[in-house]
């Protein structure tokens, strides 16, 4: 199976998709660390990670949006219009209703794409996700580092500081962070990944207040230790959502789809109700 490149509005979104089960198809969004590189030249990851979803259902994992002209990403990249490119990808993939697992910046396009296209969204997991970065928090404060370090390419003191904010306290290191600070290398994309910083801190990305537009069943799950997205920005999203639950785990730091306790069996059987009630 190979990534696709599918037309969105002033650039491309690559797609990778592994056929599945009956199930109600589920679309996945990573971190904004997607957009550091293209999806491309990951298949073979991305079908370990994913594989074991797909016996239920097909799994469609999008990459950031891809300007076509460098010079656009933050306009591209600003989350609400990622989530519009997102529903002209789904689109042309023939998917005209999907279960979404989003985790961390993936969750806030999620959220754009529920409220703006509610018709395409049945069921919502969203791990580490914030749906507002206000602007006087630790949360903000931090963005703005990681895109001052990354806009002076000194990418080796990013991924060191990430490696370390990524992992729970109790952690001595974060997987794929920890690799990256002692490779150090540089994003094959940076201006994608600076520019997501950049539209994340902008207000007109919040979504809080439109929360409570949401019709679908939501499943919020957070890391009590998280030291990027702060549990009670997460908390405040499954408030804000109508009849979402929230779960949390006390030993979990932002990585929550690989530290959380029992991750993906809640999500198996959160995302088979949707199944069951279709």
């Amino acid at each position: 199976m190979t990534t696709r490149a599918l037309p969105i509005r002033n650039g491309r979104i690559e797609a990778f998709t592994l056929d599945g089960g009956p199930g109600t198809p589920l679309l996945v969004l990573g971190g904004v660390e997607t957009g550091m590189r293209a999806l491309a030249g990951t298949e073979q990851l991305l079908r370990r990670r994913w594989e074991a979803r797909s016996a239920a259902r097909s799994v469609t994992v999008l990459g950031r949006p891809i300007p076509d002209d460098p010079a656009d990403a933050e306009r591209i990249m600003h989350p609400r219009v990622m989530a519009d490119g997102v529903a002209t990808a789904l689109a042309a993939l023939g998917l005209d209703h999907v279960a979404i697992e989003a985790e961390s910046g993936g969750g806030r396009i999620s959220l754009w794409l529920t409220v703006d296209h509610p018709q395409l969204v049945t069921r919502l997991v969203l791990a580490a996700v914030a749906s507002e970065t206000p602007p006087d928090s630790p949360m903000a404060a931090r963005m703005a580092r990681w895109i001052e370090l990354g806009e002076a390419g000194d990418w080796g003191t990013f991924f060191g500081n990430m490696a370390q904010l990524m992992k729970a306290a109790t952690e001595g290191e974060s997987g794929s962070f920890g690799a990256a600070a002692r490779l150090q290398p540089r994003p094959a994309t940076p201006e994608r990944f600076i520019a997501e910083l950049r539209t994340t801190l902008d207000p007109s990305s919040f979504v809080t207040d439109r929360l409570a537009e949401i019709d679908v069943p939501a499943l919020i799950l957070a890391g009590e230790l998280d030291q990027v997205v702060p549990l009670a920005a997460s908390r405040l999203v499954a408030e804000r959502i109508p009849g979402a639950t929230l779960v949390t785990d006390p030993e979990c730091g932002h990585t929550v789809r690989s530290s959380f306790g029992g991750y993906d069996e809640l999500v198996e059987a959160f995302l088979a109700e949707g199944d069951s009630s279709r």
